[in-house]
């Protein structure tokens, strides 16, 4: 006999595998239900509507990518001083190795976040990415501030910090989408944060590490 634990997991396993066959947008309550053996009747004890297991799929991996990048800046903000400031940022506030990391690690969830996601909440990523570092950038620059690493007195104007975020976490949600090999993705992201550093630097008042 099945339990209710059990039809909710076959419901799951057969929304992400139908998502991934057809994308989010393409497939139906009948294919989820049909690769389950369910009923719609049986899918509406667990769920609301196939955005809320979209959801149920795709938001414990956000927690994950959340918790790990949130240790990350802490780990580094628990060091910061105006000496490392431009490593700190660099190898910190831009460094997403631990998040590349997960994503490679959960490839079924990986392709759907990148590239089934279309007409659902998620398929505007590099948004999604920008809003949620351009919170962190933030916290970063008040922990500066009070350590006066930079001048209390600046001051930013949130959609010009916006469009500078997005230009470095739109380009990195690219360099995803390509679906290159991991080394070749850490490669590239490299690259970009060293190429994106001096210009936070200067905005931020900050000498860089060759200065």
């Amino acid at each position: 006999m099945m339990t209710k634990q059990s039809t909710h997991d076959l419901l799951l396993h057969a929304g992400l595998t139908a998502f991934l066959e057809h994308g989010y947008e393409q497939t139906t309550l009948r294919e989820i239900c049909r690769k389950a053996h369910r009923t719609t009747g049986a899918f509406y004890q667990y769920f609301n509507s196939k955005a809320e297991l979209l959801d149920e799929l795709i938001e414990p991996l956000f927690k994950q990518l959340m918790i790990d990048y949130e240790h990350q800046l802490q780990h580094g903000l628990d060091q910061l001083t105006r000496q490392n400031a431009a490593s700190v940022w660099q190898e910190t506030v831009l460094n997403l190795d631990q998040v590349i990391s997960v994503l490679y690690e959960n490839s079924k969830l990986k392709q759907l976040l990148l590239f089934r996601t279309d007409g659902s909440r998620y398929d505007q990523l590099a948004e999604i990415a920008t809003q949620y570092f351009t919170t962190q950038i933030i916290h970063v620059i008040s922990v500066m501030q009070e350590r006066g690493i930079i001048a209390i007195t600046f001051q930013f104007n949130y959609q010009e910090l916006h469009f500078h975020a997005f230009a470095f976490y739109a380009t990195v949600c690219d360099i995803l989408k390509h679906d290159y090999p991991q080394p070749e993705t850490l490669v590239l992201t490299h690259n970009l944060e060293r190429f994106f550093t001096p210009s936070w630097l200067k905005w931020l008042g900050l000498p860089t590490q060759n200065s």
